[in-house]
């Protein structure tokens, strides 16, 4: 079974005006995009990063440290908005140190994250 690592914002961290839908929307879309990657047969753990953005950093480390993964998929949350350059930054970092046999993928919402998967697994 394929071992996916998923990242991306909480929906109360996520920062709204890029995808313009509510907090409420996105929560669920990001719950049945966990349920759609499960229902097609992976092994899925989430870190979802709040507003501690360290945290999350740090959350993450520990998932790698803790776990095998084939396929690390980073959420466009993190990746498609400026300000979190940073922060993308520092976890394609500690995914590549920590889990260089691990292929990355990238989603454009949480609706075709199963087809990110897809293509990297």
């Amino acid at each position: 079974m394929t071992k996916v690592l998923t990242i991306g914002f909480a929906a109360e961290a996520a920062d709204l005006s890029e995808i313009h839908t509510d907090r409420e929307t996105l929560r669920k879309m990001i719950a049945d995009s966990a349920d759609t990657l499960r229902a097609a047969g992976y092994d899925i753990v989430e870190v979802m990063i709040g507003l501690d953005q360290a945290k999350g950093v740090e959350a993450v480390r520990e998932a790698l440290r803790n776990d095998t993964f084939d396929v690390v998929l980073i959420g466009n949350g993190v990746r498609g908005v400026p300000g979190n350059t940073e922060l993308f930054e520092a976890l394609v970092n500690t995914a590549h140190g920590l889990a260089h046999q691990a292929r990355f993928a990238f989603n454009a919402s949480p609706v075709d994250s199963i087809d990110a998967v897809r293509r990297n697994s």
